[in-house]
């Protein structure tokens, strides 16, 4: 049942028992008491916490104050029932002029003068002054909107009755839910003359679905497979040479491979010297005993993306020395594969790492003898103790007893078998386990913590190398609630590599392999390219100019990406066999020795549009349409832009990095008058669309954030929002626009061709609708934000100017 139906209810049993003791009702606190509280309980959805009376200010005291996160959201003043407010004849649900005859009452103008003093003090904006019949409804402040309060308009309700003809919107304005998102705003529009818009055009000069796929040429084709080789994989699981070739080293990876080499080392000696210690060792060894057993932990740190799980991968194939590798039994757990359930992640843990330590110890499902091994202390435990007299009496039923036993533990306790499986790589092997626990960043925060928890258990109890990749943002929670210092462990920080640093590396082993190749080898034959060796050298040349001689590319591609690895090849893979850049005439001219220039504006287009003849509206992965993230209700196309720059202007604080409560990103908007449940809305397709981050970047719902700041992605759909040329053009066609002039304007410069015109209509269009919806305090806390709108204006007439010459 939807709230305002279940409110609906509770109003009509109200309003029943209300008739029958209204005769009670004498006394303010009566009226209070029996009529007031339970509407705004019952009825509105306003718990009794958040229902503060008698609140003191210096204007006096408020009958009620409506609180909301912390802050007073409207003031209720009330009156005792047999206090008249002079509007028991009027229509329900009609709005009047404050300063009008209606209320010209002398309660009501004392009712409305402690009102408006009420919320002056306390900041809120809607008040409402009632005897329990009769309900007066109005914004008490204006909230910097020019009007002066009295000259406003305020509902009227003069019964119970009229409640309920009119209960709509009656609950659309006092609720809570709606008091809270200031969702009352549109009736008091609406009423004092001010709608949005008469007009009910809402139109885009391309809908969405009308996006066409331009036909590729044959050598494009050609060079897709290429970069479907070279540039979607990141890990190279079938091709050892590309992760080898690839992977992007740094002085900080160079050291974790070092420290982590010599752990491998020295956790292997001590496995050694328990194996072959004499006795003048033996000693020293007792001695010793914490330090023989002695596990490891090792903590990755870095970004989601930043190349944690290839860092591991490449480290136990190609670093680590074959020797060491050997005496290792790598147990590597993908948590991708985990559904995300807290509830059952430890036993999902329990039985992923129990059948990576089967397949390490047994190639598979173990026999009799095997268990037996791996078992051997709770072997000679029952054979000695509980279970003597039958493995003396009967061996054969001993070992089926023991066979169930072993498989009761698999099946009830797979913690515990997991522990013993563990022992036994150690002591039946004599090697190193080393459980990799794999893409714990694709899960938030505390789903890492709890992995983190999981794994500190198997450090305590058994002897093993713990490596756990975490993002940076986990390990400072860690790291600040004291967790992470509770034993000895390594961390070593991976940093994110350049966009560009990854792409030079693709290249130049493009490179290498066309050498290869051109030595008599078939490396691209044997993966299904076909184009020779000539036009793939000129094709290597083409991806030099477009991302290594110019920074501009690949920086707009690591942006797009929030600098994730894997993204970002993806996206250089769509990128290089758009039409738009048209690869072929850079392999052309390399062919014919000649030079051929790929203007930033070209590239533009390209990341924008991709394959299609416009931008492809909720096709595209990487690009948004920042003008139409949220149509769900009517505000300025410029709230994203808006709140985008509120994030940029956010100073970093080191360590934390720019973040800002969403609370407070959304008091930036309202302080600019814009509505705030279209503002919460904006801000929770911003987080889906990866244009600003949680704090915990796995959150994307505004329900669930906390902090957030401005992405890499959001920084770059800022900068073009704002003044992008090939930005404003893509978007002018496929944006819904609600001025009909302005689409006629568009659509006929689309099919002329006349770009300039297109981007300049379109930024007039965005700057006019934002004026309706939002207004810029004068304050040089703002003043990015005032150059929104005149930035767009400027670059419009630019545009014009030039599409006269």
């Amino acid at each position: 049942m939807e709230p305002i139906d279940s409110a609906f209810e509770a109003f009509t049993r109200l309003s029943k028992e209300v008739g029958e003791y209204l005769h009670s009702v004498i006394t303010e606190s009566d009226t209070r008491m029996k009529v007031i509280d339970r509407m705004f309980v019952e009825v509105l959805g306003w718990p009794r916490l958040e229902l503060m009376t008698e609140t003191h200010s210096e204007a006096g005291y408020a009958d009620y104050s409506l609180m909301g996160d912390g802050l007073c959201r409207a003031v209720v003043e009330a009156k005792r029932d047999g206090r008249s407010l002079g509007c028991e004849s009027r229509a329900g649900g009609r709005a009047y002029k404050l300063d009008g005859p209606v209320f010209s009452d002398g309660n009501a103008q004392e009712g409305i003068t402690q009102a408006i003093s009420y919320c002056a003090e306390q900041g809120a904006e809607l008040a409402c002054v009632t005897n329990g019949r009769e309900w007066i409804i109005f914004r008490a402040n204006r909230r910097g909107d020019g009007h002066p309060v009295r000259q406003g308009h305020a509902f009227v309700f003069p019964n119970l009755g009229e409640i309920e003809t009119s209960f709509r919107r009656f609950f659309q304005l006092l609720s809570r839910d709606s008091v809270l998102s200031r969702g009352y705003i549109p009736e008091f529009q609406e009423t004092e003359g001010n709608p949005i818009r008469m007009s009910v055009f809402n139109k885009a000069v391309r809908p969405q679905g009308s996006a066409r796929s331009i036909p590729q040429s044959a050598l494009a084709a050609d060079m897709e497979k290429v970069m479907t080789t070279f540039f979607r994989r990141l890990t190279g699981d079938d091709d050892p040479q590309l992760i080898e070739a690839c992977f992007v080293e740094s002085d900080d990876s160079r050291t974790a491979e070092r420290q982590l080499t010599r752990i491998a080392e020295s956790m292997t000696a001590r496995i050694k010297d328990l194996e072959t210690g004499g006795g003048a060792q033996l000693v020293e060894l007792i001695r010793r005993t914490a330090d023989t057993q002695r596990h490891e932990f090792v903590v990755i740190v870095g970004q989601k993306g930043s190349g944690k799980s290839t860092f591991v991968t490449r480290f136990f194939n190609l670093v680590l020395p074959e020797p060491l590798a050997k005496q290792c039994s790598v147990l590597q757990v993908d948590l991708a594969d985990n559904p995300g359930s807290l509830e059952t992640l430890v036993d999902w843990l329990d039985r992923a790492f129990l059948a990576q330590a089967e397949i390490a110890l047994f190639e598979g499902s173990p026999n009799f003898d095997q268990l037996k091994g791996a078992f051997f202390d709770e072997y000679t435990r029952l054979k000695k103790g509980p279970w003597k007299v039958l493995h003396d009496t009967d061996f054969s039923e001993f070992s089926q007893r023991f066979g169930d036993h072993i498989e009761q533990l698999r099946s009830t306790q797979p913690h515990v078998y997991l522990e013993g499986l563990i022992r036994s790589v150690v002591g039946g092997r004599k090697q190193v386990p080393v459980l990799v626990f794999d893409n714990t960043d694709h899960f938030d925060i505390d789903f890492q913590q709890r992995v983190y928890q999981y794994a500190q258990s198997l450090y305590e109890r058994t002897f093993c190398l713990v490596i756990l990749p975490i993002t940076d943002r986990t390990s400072w929670q860690l790291t600040k609630h004291g967790a992470i210092q509770s034993f000895e462990h390594e961390s070593f920080f991976l940093p994110t590599p350049g966009t560009q640093q990854i792409l030079r590396k693709r290249v130049e082993f493009l490179e290498s392999k066309i050498d290869s190749d051109e030595g008599g080898g078939r490396y691209f034959t044997d993966r299904g390219v076909s184009l020779a060796v000539r036009d793939l050298r000129a094709f290597t040349n083409a991806l030099q100019r477009l991302f290594l001689q110019s920074a501009t590319t690949a920086d707009w591609i690591g942006a797009l990406a929030n600098y994730e690895i894997r993204r970002a090849l993806n996206i250089a893979n769509h990128f290089i066999v758009s039409p738009h850049l048209r690869v072929e005439d850079l392999v052309g001219a390399y062919l014919a020795g000649t030079s051929v220039n790929v203007e930033n504006n070209v590239i533009e287009r390209a990341l924008i549009r991709g394959r299609y003849d416009i931008y492809p509206q909720a096709m595209h992965d990487s690009v948004q349409n920042v003008y139409a993230l949220e149509a769900s209700m009517e505000t300025t196309p410029l709230l994203g832009v808006r709140l985008l720059q509120a994030l940029a202007d956010v100073p970093t604080i080191e360590r934390e990095g720019a973040f800002i409560e969403i609370e407070n990103l959304e008091a930036v908007a309202t302080t600019m008058s814009i509505d705030a449940r279209a503002t919460r809305m904006w801000i929770d397709q911003l987080l889906k669309t990866g244009l600003i981050l949680n704090f915990d970047p796995t959150v994307l719902d505004v329900d669930k954030a906390s902090r957030v700041e401005i992405s890499p992605a959001g920084g770059l759909h800022l900068a073009w929002a704002r003044s992008s040329f090939e930005y404003l053009v893509a978007m002018s066609v496929t944006t819904a626009l609600l001025d009909e002039v302005r689409h006629s304007e568009i659509r006929l410069a689309s099919e002329r061709q006349r770009f300039r015109t297109m981007a300049a209509s379109f930024a007039e269009y965005l700057a006019a609708e934002d004026s309706l919806f939002c207004m810029v305090p004068d304050h040089t806390t703002y003043s990015s934000q005032s150059r929104i709108r005149s930035g767009l204006l400027e670059s419009a007439a630019k545009w014009r100017v030039q599409r006269r010459r």
